[in-house]
C-alpha cells in the first residue's frame, strides 16, 4: 500500500509539472502573439505617456458650401404659407453661411497665432472650434466634391484632409461620406496603422513625435498631430496611385474565378482567384502599391505573398519559385516581388492570383486594368 501511495505522489508531481509548463507555454505564446498584433502601432519613446484629448465628431459644427440668397423678385410671396416657406429657407441659408464664415475665420485665427509664443497666446483670439464636419455631395457635373476639389475649396492640405479621415486613396471618397475638417493644418498620424499608406506615414514621420506633440482621440482613433507637415512627393505619388494592374507582363488565364473542377482532386470546388500561365522564373509584379503583410509557405499555396493595399483590400500571389520581399516592406505598383513557380498544390508553373475585399474573394478580372 505504501508503494502504491508513493507512485501516486510521483505521478501527481509529474502531472503538476506538466500542467505548470502548459500554463507557462500558453502565457508565453499569448504574449508573443499579442506583440505581433501591434507591429503597426507607433512606439512612444518619450519619458511620460502622451495625453490624448478626446473628441466626438458629432460635436463638430457641420458646414455647407455657401449659397447665394435668391433675388428679391423670386422671393415675393402670394400667401402667408409661401411667405413662411421663403423666410424659413432664407434663415436656413443665413445659418449655413454663418457657419461657413466661422470656419474661414477659425482658419485665419489659427494661421495668425500658430507661431505666437506662449505668453501672447493667452490674450490672442482662439479658434471657436478645432474641427468641423462636411458631408460629401453628389456632384457629377462640376467635380467639386472629388478629393482634389474638396481639399482646395475647403482650404486644407491634402495630407491633413486624408490623414485625419484615414483616406487611403482619393477614389474611396463617395457621396454621403462625413469628413472631418481640421483647423490646424499638418499631418494626423494614427497611433495604430490600418492601411499601407498609414504604415508609410508612420515610418516617415515617427521620428518627429516627441514630448511636445499634440495628441487627439477622435471617435476612438488616436492621432499624433505634426503641424505644418504635408504629403512628401513619395507619399503623394503613393496616395494617387490608382487602379490595379496585372501581376504578370502577359495575360494568359488558364483558370477563371469561380467554381471549377479542381485539377488536383478532381472535385467541384470554388476557385478564389485566377491562374495565369507563365514559364518558371517569370517576374511577378505587385498589382498595386501597398505593404507586404505575409511571406510564407503552405501545402496548398506553396511559396506565397500577401500585400495589404488600403486597409481593406489584399492581393495574394501563390506557387512562387522565389519570394523577393519581406513582411512590412512597402511596395509600389509594378515592383518585382517574386518569380513564377510550381510550389505547393500545383500541376505546372503558373501564378495563382487572388484579390480580397474585407476578406471576401473578389474576381480580379473585374478590377484589374486591361
Amino acid at each position: 500500500m505504501k508503494i502504491a501511495s508513493g507512485k501516486r505522489k510521483v505521478e501527481n508531481g509529474k502531472l503538476w509539472i506538466f500542467l505548470t509548463a502548459c500554463v507557462f507555454f500558453s502565457a508565453s505564446t499569448t504574449h508573443l502573439f499579442s506583440q505581433s498584433q501591434n507591429t503597426d502601432e507607433i512606439p512612444y519613446t518619450a519619458e511620460e505617456p502622451p495625453k490624448f484629448f478626446s473628441f466626438s465628431s458629432e460635436d463638430f459644427p457641420i458646414i455647407e458650401t455657401p449659397k447665394p440668397q435668391p433675388p428679391k423678385s423670386e422671393r415675393k410671396a402670394q400667401t402667408e404659407e409661401e411667405l413662411y416657406e421663403i423666410r424659413a429657407y432664407n434663415e436656413k441659408i443665413r445659418a449655413e453661411n454663418e457657419i461657413w464664415q466661422q470656419y474661414q475665420k477659425d482658419i485665419e485665427r489659427y494661421n495668425k497665432i500658430k507661431s505666437y509664443p506662449k505668453k501672447l497666446l493667452k490674450n490672442a483670439e482662439q479658434p471657436l472650434s478645432l474641427f468641423y464636419r462636411y458631408e460629401v455631395k453628389k456632384d457629377s457635373e462640376n467635380y467639386l466634391d472629388t478629393f482634389n476639389g474638396l481639399y482646395a475649396r475647403l482650404q486644407t492640405k491634402q495630407g491633413s484632409l486624408a490623414s485625419i479621415n484615414r483616406i487611403s486613396s482619393p477614389d474611396i471618397l463617395k457621396p454621403g461620406t462625413i469628413l472631418i475638417l481640421p483647423i490646424q493644418q499638418g499631418m494626423y498620424i494614427p497611433k495604430k496603422a490600418e492601411s499601407a499608406l498609414e504604415i508609410l506615414l508612420q515610418k516617415e514621420l515617427a521620428g518627429k513625435i516627441g514630448d511636445g506633440t499634440k495628441c487627439y482621440e477622435i471617435d476612438g482613433s488616436e492621432f499624433y498631430f505634426i503641424p505644418d507637415e504635408n504629403f512628401s512627393p513619395t507619399i503623394m505619388a503613393f496616395f494617387h496611385d490608382q487602379g490595379m494592374q496585372l501581376p504578370l507582363s502577359k495575360k494568359i488565364v488558364t483558370s477563371e474565378f469561380g467554381y471549377r473542377t479542381s485539377p488536383i482532386t478532381g472535385q467541384w470546388k470554388f476557385h478564389a482567384g485566377i491562374d495565369l500561365a507563365a514559364p518558371e522564373g517569370t517576374e511577378v509584379f505587385a498589382c498595386k502599391s501597398g505593404s507586404v503583410r505575409t511571406v510564407s509557405f503552405s501545402e496548398i499555396y506553396g511559396n506565397y505573398i500577401v500585400i495589404l493595399h488600403n486597409g481593406k483590400t489584399t492581393s495574394l500571389y501563390a506557387h512562387l519559385s522565389k519570394t523577393l520581399v519581406k513582411p512590412g516592406q512597402t511596395v509600389k505598383t509594378g515592383d518585382v516581388i517574386g518569380q513564377v513557380g510550381s510550389t505547393g498544390a500545383s500541376t505546372g508553373p503558373h501564378l495563382h492570383f487572388e484579390v480580397r475585399e474585407n476578406g471576401t474573394p473578389t474576381d480580379p478580372g473585374k478590377i484589374i486594368k486591361n
